[in-house]
């Protein structure tokens, strides 16, 4: 695990998920810590996911000197809860939830909330989720 931190930003595999990734930079750069890009496609998607989508994300990403992982699994909030702790990521960047609200974001808030999540929505404008205040637990506790 990173003992500095990663920023992690969590993409569809829409085009416009590009700029989650722009904002996911910044923050890394703020920080000094990598930036790492992740992409959860259900596993019925296989070979229908858009590969040309896909690769313009993994492009963007590497432009930014990110690391993009894809995923093929039905539940995406609980890969990322993995892949944040495997990475160290202290940071969480996702797109706005739209309507009908699939709970990613809830659910990431409600098993990490140590920490912050910023949600870039269309327009560019970051909306923060803090951290919960919490009493300082052991470090060998916050890994369990």
């Amino acid at each position: 695990m990173n003992s500095r931190g990663a920023v992690l930003v969590c993409v569809t595999g829409q085009r416009d998920c590009d700029r989650l990734i722009k904002a996911g930079k910044r923050i890394a750069e703020e920080r000094s810590v990598p930036l790492h890009v992740l992409c959860v496609q259900p596993t019925s998607a296989g070979f229908d996911a858009d590969c040309e989508e896909l690769e313009y994300l993994r492009q963007t990403s590497r432009d930014v000197q990110a690391e993009m992982s894809v995923y093929f699994h039905d539940d995406a909030a609980l890969l990322a809860v993995g892949f944040v702790k495997q990475i160290g990521a202290t940071h969480i960047v996702t797109g706005m939830a739209e309507a009908p609200v699939n709970g990613f974001v809830e659910v990431l808030h409600k098993l990490l909330p140590q920490i912050p999540i910023s949600m870039v929505a269309k327009d560019g404008i970051i909306y923060n989720i803090c951290p919960t205040n919490r009493k300082a637990v052991p470090a060998r506790m916050m890994n369990a």
